[in-house]
């Protein structure tokens, strides 16, 4: 099964006084599904934002999207907090959206287990 990326060409990540935009990660599960991290800070929370398809996890609960990200390595839960929506990109597709705290004011929420880019301005 193809599963589409999403596309985030229209987002500015150019900082701004309440948001600082920190890095991005692109990569692929085993099962084929792309996905996009964006990590980014406000007031004194570093968050990451994880995008995948939703295609064929139509029937997961929020249970299961963090074990679908656990075990696929992408993050390490210690103190959950995570909000997950739904959400389409330009091109329609429909993407599960999933804010995970990391550091709320020097306390490890969450564990990023993957390495990040920087965003080129």
């Amino acid at each position: 099964m193809d599963y589409p990326k999403i596309v985030r060409d229209n987002v500015d990540f150019t900082s701004d006084t309440e948001v600082c935009n920190i890095g991005y990660c692109e990569g692929v599960f085993e099962d084929g599904r792309p996905y996009r991290v964006e990590e980014w800070s406000s007031y004194g929370v570093d968050t990451v934002t994880i995008f995948i398809s939703k295609i064929d996890l139509e029937n997961l609960d929020e249970k299961g999207v963090k074990k679908y990200l656990v075990d696929n390595h992408l993050i390490e839960i210690i103190n959950d907090k995570i909000y997950i929506t739904e959400l389409e990109d330009p091109e329609d597709n429909e993407f599960i959206s999933i804010n995970v705290p990391l550091v709320d004011h020097d306390e490890v929420m969450n564990k990023l287990l993957v390495k990040l880019d920087e965003y080129n301005y």
